[in-house]
């Protein structure tokens, strides 16, 4: 398997500055508008992408790691603590899967997202109960109640859409 740094022509203890002149160089002749072959157009996506993962400090430490685990294909997660293998000299450990990585701490997160949910949700339909009490049974001079409507109305429709597009709203980020 042809590594990034095959790719790129540069060793794997090359700097930024030498990661970025060596894709400019291939990048000059390979690219489409300059160079109409096929085969230059697939080169020139593979030379993108060791330049996308080498110029990124995070990911090159996540790809020299796989390279010398022998993964290179693999997903790799990270957590502190005791770790199922970890090769001389790393600092990240590498786990089969996600939930290897994270045990036990997926559920309870859930839960204490539903719970923060409902806390919310309950406090947005009772600021709206409670300004529709004061407007209709006991208005008090001094106390307006819209304010209260308008933040119930708000703060629940707020909190019902964004656990409904809870999936899509983590996807963006």
């Amino acid at each position: 398997m042809i590594t990034y740094y095959q790719i790129l022509g540069i060793s794997p203890d090359a700097h930024q500055y030498e990661v970025r002149q060596a894709f400019r160089e291939k990048a000059k002749s390979l690219h489409p508008d300059v160079n109409s072959d096929l085969k230059a157009h697939e080169d020139f996506k593979k030379i993108n992408e060791a330049y996308q993962v080498l110029c990124n400090q995070e990911k090159r430490k996540i790809y020299d790691m796989r390279l010398r685990n022998g993964v290179p294909s693999q997903k790799v997660y990270y957590r502190p603590g005791k770790v199922k293998y970890r090769a001389k000299g790393d600092k990240y450990a590498y786990y089969d899967s996600e939930t290897d990585a994270n045990p036990g701490f997926e559920k309870i997160e859930k839960y204490f997202d539903f719970i923060l949910f409902l806390t919310l949700v309950f406090a947005g339909f009772f600021s709206l109960i409670y300004g529709l009490y004061r407007l209709w049974y006991e208005p008090l001079e001094e106390i307006n109640p819209y304010p209260g409507i308008v933040m119930g109305i708000i703060f629940t429709a707020l909190m019902i859409y964004i656990w409904k597009n809870k999936n899509k709203l983590s996807e963006d980020n």
